[in-house]
């Protein structure tokens, strides 16, 4: 409030001196222990000098506006002390290394402007000082991590320590002040503190929260899906000119404009959810101005006859606006968060259905022990290889092999070396084999390679070079002590056989090809045979 009168309590303003890139989205000024934003720490001295003037020329601006043109109604120097929602953001913006300059300039308001002693001036400017401080300490400390206007809890927040605090705090010293140094009487003190409380409180309710969404201290919450600007961009501009013809009119006594002029919270809370709580709370504080200035000239519909003092009915706006649009904002972002949430969640777990399925799929079509495709997965994919060839009219090949002896392998080297052996047959298999050709494990030791596309010499010559890789697999030591001929070199039996026009049965050229492969076994194994 101000020196004849307790003054409201300036908090640390930085917003003009916003330096260029301050941005703070998600989360607004991250600060070290000492409560100072990330962006403050490391300026200069004469960056914080330029700062604590500029909050003090902006506190005496606005508190000359309060007694120039609200103390005609009384409740201390004013009804509304407009420097305290300042000193709030200052608070939020610089805290402590801008406290001088908002004592500063609540020392020059008391002191000059309500001519209150040095001495009042001093106690009350502290109490101006130190309250937004205090409430801006306790708001960060609750402050969800999301925004301040994000969250339910952070409004919460705001009121309890940057209206509620804040106020209590200043409303204190400064009553206390009076009665210290001017000897106000006791019994005053209780109505006194609560007019002081009223008025500090309205103040940051009509400029912290549009300062703080501006100077971007705080994330503003979007609006909704399906926006219409032309539509949202006429409700704003129509209660802004609904609000200034309210109050630029004298009405006839009689008529319920007072109370009706409380809807004007319906189109702020149409804004604040279609638009962003910026821009409600942008109007929200235009029609503050335009209430204010219209109710002290005598115009409007707080003029119109009745009891008590225009200014608290203004006042009483304010604060009904305000919370009504900071708790439905507050309220639907936590819903809104929570279905994005949620929706997130939900495609995670698609997300994680979807590997997982394809995964059981990989498995349920992959041989387990050689990785590449088992029985099943082998002949599906081959016998729609062979329809889609022979529908168009194209070539269409099968190679079947055997490992040889292989019996003797696992009798011999134990079946741990068997399965080492039948493991490097297929992969030194599946490195011999063209893009488009498809190979699996048909079971034991037996392998097919299908090749559409391929005719009958190209099949042979497939095979031959899948002989020659498995030729230079070495077979287990202890296997040779079996009867197996040769040089201790892995071989294999090869069957060939290519689809004749017309058929388009996968079985019966797969048996064909069987066919082949025993021939090569029966003629002396090693070699391939056609089908």
């Amino acid at each position: 409030m101000s020196a004849s009168l307790p003054l409201p309590r300036p908090d640390p303003l930085f917003g003009s001196l916003r330096p260029n890139g301050f941005r703070v989205e998600g989360r607004a000024a991250r600060r070290d222990e000492s409560g100072c934003p990330a962006w403050a720490r490391g300026r200069s001295l004469g960056f914080w000098l330029g700062a604590n003037l500029a909050v003090m020329l902006a506190y005496l601006a606005l508190g000359w506006a309060v007694g120039r043109f609200f103390a005609a109604f009384g409740l201390f120097p004013a009804p509304i002390w407009l420097p305290a929602g300042l000193a709030a953001t200052a608070a939020m913006l610089g805290g402590w290394r801008l406290l001088p300059g908002i004592f500063l300039g609540s020392f020059a308001v008391n002191a000059a402007v309500f001519e209150g002693g040095a001495a009042l001036a001093a106690v009350i400017s502290l109490g101006n000082a130190l309250g937004p401080l205090a409430g801006a300490r306790l708001t960060r400390a609750f402050r969800p991590a999301t925004g301040l206007f994000t969250r339910f809890r952070g409004v919460t927040a705001f009121l309890a320590g940057a209206v509620l605090l804040h106020a209590m705090l200043t409303a204190t010293i400064g009553s206390l002040g009076l009665w210290w140094l001017q000897g106000a009487a006791p019994a005053e003190l209780p109505a006194q503190w609560s007019r002081w409380l009223l008025c500090d409180a309205g103040g940051t309710f009509y400029f912290a929260p549009s300062l703080l969404l501006w100077l971007q201290v705080e994330r503003t919450p979007d609006g909704g899906p399906g926006r219409l600007p032309l539509l949202d961009g006429a409700v704003w501009l129509g209660t802004a000119l609904l609000g200034a013809g309210l109050f630029a009119l004298k009405l006839p006594p009689g008529l319920p404009a007072a109370q009706l002029v409380f809807l004007l919270a319906v189109p702020l809370s149409w804004i604040a959810l279609r638009i962003s709580l910026r821009a409600a709370y942008t109007l929200l504080t235009l029609l503050c101005v335009i209430a204010s200035a219209g109710t002290v000239a005598g115009f409007g519909p707080f003029q119109n006859g009745g009891g008590g003092n225009p200014m608290l009915s203004v006042g009483m706006l304010i604060v009904l606006c305000a919370m009504n649009v900071l708790t439905l904002q507050a309220l639907v972002s936590e819903r809104r968060e929570a279905e994005a949430a949620l929706a997130a969640a939900n495609q995670g777990l698609e997300a994680r259905v979807a590997e997982r399925t394809a995964a059981l799929r990989r498995q349920a079509e992959t041989d387990g022990l050689t990785g590449i495709a088992n029985r099943r997965s082998f002949l599906d994919q081959a016998a729609s290889a062979l329809r889609r060839e022979q529908a168009g009219q194209g070539a269409f090949a099968l190679v079947a092999f055997d490992l040889d002896h292989f019996k003797a392998v696992n009798d011999g080297a134990g079946h741990a070396a068997g399965d080492a052996v039948l493991r490097l047959a297929a992969e030194r298999s599946a490195r011999r084999l063209g893009e488009g050709a498809l190979f699996g494990r048909l079971g034991g030791e037996e392998f097919a390679v299908a090749l559409p596309g391929a005719g009958l010499a190209a099949a042979v010559a497939v095979a031959e070079r899948l002989r020659g890789a498995l030729a230079g697999i070495a077979l287990p030591a202890a296997s040779l002590s079996e009867p197996i001929p040769g040089s201790g070199q892995l071989t294999a039996s090869f069957g060939v056989v290519e689809a004749r026009p017309g058929e388009t049965s996968l079985e019966a050229l797969l048996k064909r090809a069987d066919l082949a492969l025993y021939a090569a076994k029966a003629a002396g194994r090693d070699q391939v045979r056609l089908g």
